[in-house]
């Protein structure tokens, strides 16, 4: 019997990019979860407790009191004119900008209403305080 010729031999015209894909969601996921892990970074801070505190922060600047008295803006220690003109910034690119502010809980309250002051001054009206759950 003569061998027949098959067509199984053909060329693959196409290019399954499915797999592609997959690898591409999966190393954006891994970088999503990553960058939140690396935007914060540690400030020891003894934060008060609020036995009604919400259970997730806004996604927000951070500013940080710590209990010398020393302000933090996303975890760079600033001084309260270098503060104000950032958040001028960055309220005026952004109205709906939100700053979350956190504060030693041995800390005197004055402290706090001038940071929260700080804030107002620089145009921003949504802030928040950081607290944690008992």
């Amino acid at each position: 019997m003569a061998a027949a010729t098959s067509n199984d031999e053909e060329m693959i015209s196409a290019i399954n990019i499915t797999p592609l894909v997959d690898i591409f969601l999966v190393l954006l996921i891994i970088f999503m979860i990553t960058s939140s892990v690396i935007d914060q970074r540690e400030i020891a801070l003894n934060a008060p407790k609020a036995a009604n505190a919400g259970t997730q922060a806004p996604k927000a600047a951070g500013l940080i009191i710590d209990k010398d008295g020393n302000t933090y803006l996303d975890g760079e220690a600033l001084d309260t004119a270098a503060i104000a003109a950032i958040l001028r910034a960055k309220s005026a690119s952004d109205p709906e900008f939100q700053v979350l502010i956190g504060a030693d809980r041995d800390l005197k309250y004055q402290s706090v209403v001038d940071v929260i002051d700080l804030v107002r001054g620089a145009g921003i009206s949504k802030y928040a305080l950081k607290v944690v759950r008992p």
